[in-house]
């Protein structure tokens, strides 16, 4: 978002993109959109959290993410009072997005409209459009006050990836995207966004496959031949201050820290119906999903082979509040239940879970949940979540089986704020055995096998991981990560075959033969290790430049060891 030498002729660049525009319209034949939500990749997010951390935002609630453009721009307002306590990185950080967000800005204070740079486009923008501007730029814009706005834009990436395994050659892979979003909100209240991609790989598929979207793309997974690859995204949302509906599908990240213990990225994305509720210190969030169940193939005399995946959904709700300016509490509910229609009980926010669980005939997963944070100290923020898959009190340290918990808690730090850009994380996620496994399969906390919650942790094991991030100037940051797992693992033979079951499989509940008593990290323990480096550069706004280096370094049961390098060089831009 800095400003550039280069300098096309405004004529040469409208004839390319009205050509790029055509061309991607025929090809694709789809319709593209963006939300009145902030999607949960954005770095606004990582900006908000440091500001809160600094006390600047003491009501922000990271706890569950995407927010709202209009919460985004109540932020970003709020933070530009503060504007002298920030350093020289994020106060040009600060006017980046006061650029990006400067049209819902100018929409909830118009005092400030004349000082926004406006948005500019290639159709219906008054302005001249510059292919390099730093100005917010799309493809279409369309704006009457009061009752609709209206904004189309393109995108374009490019991913090398190179991937090594310890006993295997090298192996490279290009993948190429393209595709659009439109966003629209009309009469103040009501949103739309749209969004796909289209995308092809070129190379070995294994190399390929360290991107994590590719793992659940149906159509590249399950044709060996196949190289085509895509992604869609949209909803339809309504916005009255106080209470906000939404349905339709994007990615939700709920918990803290980087690695989210109740919904993180490692998980298709998933549709669904949510209500949130917020007025000053109480918030209330609800939201029911249809997950992917059990996948298997039917024999059929007549289609040959009948490819099934079982029903199943989750239903969520929490209550927080902001205990005071430093301290925020929340607690809720979770329930995963498949292979019937969807069931009316859960589709009621204001309910016990635990409660309709049992008056449903016990037949479903429910779990209970409590989150805490603490802000108190400017520049560190500590927080925890714990959550009861289920629990018998009088057997707590007994070691019997059915007492599963998740147990998460980190601190983030910018002490260093007025010395140096340098931010740090630690995070510790404790998992005991069996937790989020069932006695069905098709209650597991999965979503087509894929763990909702953290990457890097099964039931019977614990994580540690801690990040550091340093921000060079406004667009360009180094991080550096590091993550040590021990875990659990059932005991298998040489042909795979579980020996013993300790509860180390999210994929194996507790069956009647296994023992009533197991304890945290019982079984055949295994080891691993992942060091990570990246590099993020935005030379002009919405043009992207990443690199991502990964080390990752195995010890299984059996004697096994792995080690795996990976890099990946990301290029992209946006209009």
């Amino acid at each position: 978002m800095g400003s550039s030498k280069i300098d096309i002729p405004l004529k040469y660049e409208r004839v390319f993109l009205k050509k790029l525009f055509l061309l991607l319209v025929l090809v694709a034949s789809v319709a593209y959109s963006q939300t009145e939500y902030v999607r949960s990749e954005n770095p606004v997010y990582n900006f908000l959290e440091r500001m809160e951390s600094l006390n600047i935002l003491p009501d922000y609630n990271k706890f569950e993410i995407p927010k709202t453009r209009k919460d985004i721009s109540e932020y970003i307002a709020q933070i530009s009072t503060h504007k002298i306590e920030l350093d020289n990185s994020d106060r040009e950080l600060l006017n980046d997005f006061v650029v990006e967000f400067g049209f819902d800005l100018a929409e909830i204070n118009a005092n400030i409209q004349d000082s926004i740079s406006a948005p500019i486009s290639l159709f219906g923008s008054k302005d001249d459009f510059k292919l390099f501007s730093d100005k917010e730029k799309y493809m279409y814009f369309y704006n009457e006050k009061g009752k609709a706005a209206l904004f189309v834009s393109l995108f374009a990436g490019g991913e090398v990836i190179d991937y090594k395994h310890e006993s295997l050659e090298n192996k490279s892979a290009f993948l190429g995207t393209i595709g659009g979003e439109i966003r629209g909100t009309f009469l103040d209240h009501f949103g739309f966004y749209i969004r796909g991609s289209n995308g092809n790989a070129f190379g070995d598929r294994e190399a390929a496959l360290q991107k994590e979207e590719l793992k659940y793309s149906y159509k590249f997974n399950e044709k060996p031949d196949e190289t085509f690859f895509d992604e869609t995204e949209g909803y339809l949302a309504a916005d009255y201050d106080i209470i906000r509906f939404k349905i339709g599908r994007d990615r939700l990240n709920i918990g803290y820290g980087s690695n989210k213990p109740i919904l993180g990225n490692t998980a298709p994305v998933f549709d669904y119906v949510s209500m949130n509720l917020k007025y000053k210190f109480f918030t209330f969030s609800f939201f029911h999903g249809k997950l992917l169940g059990n996948s298997y193939d039917i024999i059929d005399t007549v289609t040959d082979v009948d490819h099934y995946v079982a029903e199943k959904y989750i239903a969520y709700h929490r209550l927080g509040l902001n205990i005071s300016k430093d301290v925020d509490f929340g607690i809720g509910e979770i329930v995963v239940y498949g292979e019937r229609s969807i069931d009316l009980s859960y589709l009621n926010p204001f309910a016990f879970y635990k409660s309709i669980e049992h008056s449903n005939r016990d037949r479903d997963n429910a779990m209970l949940f409590a989150d805490f944070n603490n802000n108190s100290i400017t520049g560190f923020n500590i927080y925890s979540t714990l959550l009861i898959d289920d629990i018998t009190f009088g057997k707590v340290g007994k070691g019997w089986w059915g007492n599963e918990i998740m147990f998460n808690a980190g601190f983030y730090s910018s002490v260093l704020y007025k010395i140096i850009p340098l931010d740090f994380r630690f995070d510790y996620l404790r998992i005991e055995p069996y937790t989020f496994s069932h006695r069905l399969l098709r209650n597991n906390y999965t979503n087509y096998s894929y763990k909702l919650g953290a990457d890097d942790a099964d039931p019977n094991s614990y994580v540690l991981s801690s990040d550091f991030i340093y921000r060079l100037n406004h667009r360009f940051n180094l991080s550096a990560g590091f993550v040590y797992s021990v875990h659990g693992a059932n005991p298998v033979d040489e042909y795979g075959n579980v020996i013993q079951n300790v509860g180390g499989d999210i994929q194996l509940g507790h069956r009647l033969s296994d023992s009533e008593t197991v304890h945290f990290l019982d079984g055949a323990l295994e080891y691993k290790r992942k060091i990570s480096f990246s590099v993020n550069y935005e030379p002009i706004n919405q043009y992207n430049i990443a690199a991502y280096i990964e080390y990752a370094n195995q010890s299984l049961q059996n004697g096994i060891k792995n080690n795996y390098f990976t890099f990946i060089l990301s290029l992209g831009i946006k209009i």
